[in-house]
C-alpha cells in the first residue's frame, strides 16, 4: 500500500507537469502574468514547479522502500 501511495504522488506530479506545460504552450510560452498579484489566474509555470517539487520526494521513498524490501529478503537487516 505504501508503494501505491508514492507511486500515485509520483503520477500526480507527471500530470501536474503535463498541465503546466500544456496550459503554458497555450499561452505561446509568455512569462507574461507570473507574479501572482499580475494576473486573475496562476500562471502555468506554477504547476511545472508543484510537479517538478513532487517527483524527487516521490521517488526517495520509492527507493528507501525497494531497499529496505530487498535488505529484509535478503536477510541482510
Amino acid at each position: 500500500m505504501k508503494h501505491f501511495t508514492w507511486f500515485l504522488v509520483l503520477a500526480l506530479s507527471f500530470a501536474f507537469l503535463t498541465a503546466g506545460l500544456t496550459l503554458w504552450h497555450e499561452r505561446a510560452f509568455s512569462v507574461d502574468g507570473l507574479w501572482i498579484f499580475a494576473a486573475d489566474s496562476p500562471h502555468p509555470l506554477y504547476l511545472l514547479g508543484i510537479g517538478l517539487s513532487l517527483i524527487p520526494g516521490a521517488l526517495w521513498e520509492i527507493f528507501i522502500l525497494e531497499y529496505r524490501r530487498n535488505r529484509r529478503d535478503h536477510g541482510d537487516g
